[in-house]
């Protein structure tokens, strides 16, 4: 049995209890830790909001960003790469077909007769590190856009590098002395043999590459822009749906049909990379 000292007595504590002075004290008591709990659930859902917010922003700046390497890409074909690239390969196959008919007999003595196209090509500058660092670090996407930023990253590194030795071939052809130029200039811009069976496709290689890269920056950089867009529309319904008044909106993206007509590459060129996707993703 619990024996209390002299000056307390079961009266006392009853009376202390019921005082106003122990119903105040557990009424603050109630409504500081209510007030507590409410100031922490505020809290959490502006942290929440926040994180929302930054999700969309980051969205939207990586969208922006691939928009840029898309628009650059576009460019660069249309002011360069696909009128140098046509021509080349026209000129390439009006070579083969002529070589054909002066093996059957057909005009032996006619020289074939083109010029060379010996302007060098500019590599754009394009924000793909700061597009790298958004989709890896800042975004929670999964999935295609991650392989999308990697693909669209190697091809950029190989579109710069195709770019570059091209480059340095022209300046190595200029220096060729008119003699030169003239016998082998031919076998070598269009990958022909020459001499004793040599043959050289160190100009056809990066033509090759030149057309097939530039492409494949602009699929891959315009596809990332609809796949971020589809990430950043689902985050901003889910935002929706848990709080009022977003003024946030995800970036629409679209690109004129009369600047780039002729200059998309079409899907079905990349069937293969999207189906070999879509199987890993149905794993």
């Amino acid at each position: 049995m619990t024996c209390l000292p002299d000056f307390i007595s079961w009266e006392n504590l009853a009376a202390i209890s019921n005082s106003a002075f122990t119903t105040s004290l557990v009424g603050a008591l109630a409504g500081a830790y209510a007030g507590a709990k409410a100031a922490q659930q505020i809290a959490e859902r502006s942290k929440e909001r926040a994180e929302f917010q930054v999700q969309i922003r980051n969205t939207n700046a990586a969208i922006t960003l691939s928009f840029i390497v898309c628009n650059a890409a576009i460019s660069l074909k249309r002011q360069q790469t696909k009128g140098l690239c046509d021509s080349y390969f026209n000129k390439k196959a009006e070579l083969e077909g002529f070589l054909q008919r002066r093996k059957a007999g057909d005009s032996p003595d006619i020289p074939f007769e083109f010029q060379a196209d010996l302007r060098s090509v500019p590599f754009p500058a394009v924000p793909i590190d700061a597009l790298r660092s958004l989709v890896y670090e800042k975004l929670s996407v999964s999935a295609r856009p991650l392989a999308l930023v990697a693909t669209l990253a190697s091809a950029l590194s190989s579109l710069a590098d195709t770019i570059a030795n091209r480059n340095g071939l022209i300046a190595s052809f200029k220096q060729l002395s008119p003699q030169v130029r003239e016998a082998a200039l031919p076998a070598l811009y269009f990958g022909r043999p020459y001499g004793e069976g040599h043959v050289s496709t160190e100009y056809l290689d990066p033509m090759t590459g030149l057309l097939n890269l530039t492409d494949d920056v602009i699929f891959f950089s315009h596809l990332l822009c609809k796949d971020l867009a589809t990430y950043g529309n689902k985050v901003l319904d889910k935002f929706k749906s848990q709080f009022k008044g977003v003024p946030e909106q995800i970036h629409a993206i679209e690109l004129s049909p009369e600047k780039t007509a002729g200059l998309m590459p079409p899907e079905e060129q990349y069937s293969e990379w999207l189906s070999g996707f879509r199987e890993r993703n149905q794993q």
